[in-house]
C-alpha cells in the first residue's frame, strides 16, 4: 500500500500506520481519502489484529483539518455528502470504529480539530503527558463537526464537553486523561514500552474473542446509537448555519491570511486570539 500522507508497515499481525504529511501534518482531503482506503483494506485483512497509529512529526500528531481544503469542499456542491446528516469526517471516524481490528492512537505533540475528532473514533488513545489536545472551532465561529462535539460529550459529559468546546484552548495529556478523552497520559520515556506490552497482549487475542467482546460492548451501548447519530446530525446543522453566516468565513479568512505555518500552529489558540483581535 502506497500513500502520500501515510506510511504503512506490517509487522506480523500488527499494522503500524504513521501520519506523515509535512510540514505540520494537516489533515486534508487526500489524507481523508487514504484513511478511508486503508479502512476498506482492513475490513478484508484477517491477518491484521491491531492497528497502531502515530506521527512522523514529534510536534504534531495531526494539526487539524486544512482550512484551504475545508473552504474548497464547502464551496463545491459536487463534494457535498450524499447523506445530509453525515459528513466525510464523521463517516471516516465511523468507518474506523466499525473495523474488526483493535485500533490505537499513540499521540505525541499537538492533536487538534479534525485530527482529534478522528482519534476519538479509534478504540484507544494513549498520549505523552506533554501532548496537547484542542477543538478550536468555536473560536472561529463554528463547531467541531467531524463528530468531535458529540464524541466529546459522550466521553467527558456535558459540563466538561462545554469547557473543552467553548474554551477552545489546549488541554494537556494529563487533563485529557482526567476528562476521559484518552486512555492514559504517560511520561515520554514510558509510552513506547507501555504500548509494546499492550500490543503484545492484544495480538494474542483471537479475532473470535475480540468479536465476542465487541458484541457485548455494542449491546451495552446500543441505546446510545440513536442519540449519537442525532448529535452528528446536529453538528451538520450547525455547520450549515455557520457557513451561511459571516463569523466562520471571516475567522477562516483571518487564519489563512496569517498562514498555517509551524510557528502559528505551535500555539494555535494564541494565534487565533491574535488574528481575531489584531488591535489588542
Amino acid at each position: 500500500m502506497n500513500f502520500a500522507t501515510l506510511s504503512v508497515k506490517q509487522e506480523g499481525t500488527l499494522l503500524h500506520v504513521t501520519v506523515n504529511n509535512p510540514p505540520i501534518n494537516l489533515m486534508n482531503g487526500q489524507m481523508v481519502g487514504e484513511l478511508f482506503q486503508l479502512a476498506g483494506y482492513l475490513h478484508t485483512a484477517p491477518d491484521v489484529r491491531v492497528v497502531l497509529l502515530d506521527s512522523a512529526d514529534p510536534d504534531f500528531f495531526i494539526a487539524h483539518f486544512d482550512l484551504e481544503d475545508l473552504v474548497a469542499h464547502a464551496s463545491d456542491p459536487s463534494k457535498a455528502s450524499k447523506y445530509p446528516d453525515i459528513n466525510a469526517l464523521q463517516a471516516l471516524a465511523l468507518s474506523w470504529q466499525a473495523l474488526p481490528q483493535v485500533t490505537i492512537a499513540k499521540i505525541n505533540g499537538r492533536c487538534r480539530g479534525g485530527g482529534f475528532e478522528f482519534a476519538l473514533g479509534l478504540d484507544m488513545r494513549f498520549a505523552t503527558q506533554e501532548s496537547l489536545f484542542c477543538l478550536p472551532e468555536t473560536s472561529g465561529g463554528f463547531l467541531a463537526c467531524g463528530g468531535g462535539t458529540t464524541r466529546t460529550a459522550l466521553a467527558a459529559g456535558p459540563s466538561r464537553a462545554l469547557e473543552v468546546l467553548l474554551s477552545a484552548r489546549d488541554f494537556s495529556g494529563m487533563e485529557a486523561e482526567r476528562y476521559g478523552l484518552i486512555n492514559r497520559a504517560l511520561p515520554a520515556d514510558e509510552i513506547n514500552s507501555y504500548l509494546e506490552d499492550l500490543v503484545g497482549r492484544l495480538i494474542k487475542r483471537s479475532p473470535e474473542v475480540v468479536a465476542m467482546v465487541r458484541e457485548a460492548l455494542r449491546q451495552a451501548y446500543a441505546p446510545m446509537v440513536e442519540p449519537m447519530f442525532a448529535g452528528l446530525a446536529a453538528e451538520n446543522d450547525g455547520l450549515r448555519i455557520a457557513l451561511a453566516g459571516q463569523e466562520m468565513p471571516d475567522g477562516i479568512k483571518a487564519l489563512l491570511a496569517a498562514g498555517q505555518t509551524r510557528e502559528n500552529e505551535l500555539d494555535l489558540p494564541a494565534t487565533l486570539a491574535r488574528v481575531q483581535s489584531p488591535t489588542q
